[in-house]
C-alpha cells in the first residue's frame, strides 16, 4: 500500500485525480483511510492512505511529467480576496 503527503488545499477529489486518473476511487481512498466523509479535512501533515490500482494511466502520467498536483479547495482567505 502507498501513501502520500496531500499538497495545500487538496481534497480527496483533488488526490483520486492526481494518483488515479480518475474520482472513481474516492471511496476506496475514504475506505482505506477510515474517513467518515467524502469531504475531510486533510493535513498537509499527515499520510493520505492509497490503493494499489490506476485507472487512467495517461492522465496520471501527465500530472507526474508536469509536476502538477490539483488543488480546488479554496482556503477563507481565498473566499474574502475574490470579494473585494
Amino acid at each position: 500500500m502507498e501513501t502520500i503527503k496531500p499538497q495545500q488545499n487538496q481534497n480527496i477529489l483533488d488526490i483520486s485525480l492526481q494518483e488515479y486518473g480518475s474520482i472513481e476511487m474516492i471511496f476506496d481512498i475514504v475506505e482505506k483511510n477510515g474517513f467518515k466523509t467524502l469531504t475531510p479535512e486533510i493535513s498537509v501533515y499527515e499520510d493520505v492512505l492509497l490503493p494499489n490500482k490506476t485507472i487512467e494511466e495517461d492522465i496520471t502520467g501527465y500530472y507526474k511529467a508536469s509536476g502538477l498536483y490539483p488543488a480546488t479547495l479554496h482556503s477563507q482567505e481565498d473566499l474574502d480576496a475574490l470579494q473585494k
